[in-house]
């Protein structure tokens, strides 16, 4: 209601970004049972005003109902401990390394979903993705409520889905293992490689990265590395 056409806008980026990403598909109505409606987690799209007056937009899915589904031990992702975190940065200053500091940039959305999940989105939010994309228009259906309504079935780790975390996880600790690392056997977010004889650290909080090794170049590679 505040900022009318500019919010739809913002939300129209959100879901180019989804699009791009193939983070979900659209799915026919007519082929998901009654209870794979009802089970359909529910599309949250969040508008953030920024300092600077832009606007964001940002999509997660509501995972409450997939919650009694799993076990703990399937969902569940470590982060750094703050003792592993502050012996790190103590080694980083007695060996006078580089530091580096770097986010991935919609890391969950990088890891492929490994389980059949629906979500749906509702009312305008189907308007503006179909505004996006006119290949969703097939998809959509309206129900009793004469609510429109699109199905889709999620192909990448979307925020908000309780395994989301654990696969972003998997996904991020494989690929430092393909490039040489090891994991540190007392804390499974820390990740160590000898290159160019020196040590290399990688420390990370979900998708915020801590890399450090005496040689700055070595830095920038590891950063353009884990981003490719």
């Amino acid at each position: 209601k505040k900022h009318g056409r500019k919010a739809e806008e913002a939300l129209m980026t959100e879901f180019v970004q989804l699009e791009e990403l193939s983070v979900f598909e659209g799915i026919d109505p007519a082929t998901l049972t009654n209870k794979q409606r009802r089970m359909a987690l529910r599309t949250i799209n969040l508008i953030k005003e920024k300092r600077s007056g832009q606007l964001k937009g940002c999509t997660v899915a509501d995972g409450r109902p997939q919650r009694s589904l799993y076990d703990k031990s399937e969902t569940a992702s470590p982060t750094v401990s703050i003792d592993a975190l502050m012996m790190s940065l103590i080694i980083d200053a007695k060996e006078g390394r580089d530091v580096a500091t770097a986010d991935v940039a919609g890391a969950y959305l990088k890891a492929d979903m490994d389980d059949f999940v629906i979500m749906k989105f509702t009312g305008r939010d189907v308007r503006i993705l179909c505004e996006m994309n006119g290949d969703y228009e097939r998809f959509v259906t309206t129900e009793r409520n004469g609510q429109e309504v699109l199905y889709v079935r999620l192909l990448k780790a979307l925020y908000g889905c309780v395994k989301s975390a654990l696969l972003w996880y998997d996904l991020f600790t494989n690929s430092l293992k393909e490039m040489g690392f090891t994991l540190n056997p007392y804390d499974p977010c820390v990740a160590n490689c000898m290159i160019d004889g020196k040590q290399c650290t990688v420390v990370w909080y979900v998708d915020d990265n801590k890399i450090s090794h005496v040689d700055p170049r070595v830095v920038t590679e590891l950063i353009e590395r884990i981003e490719d």
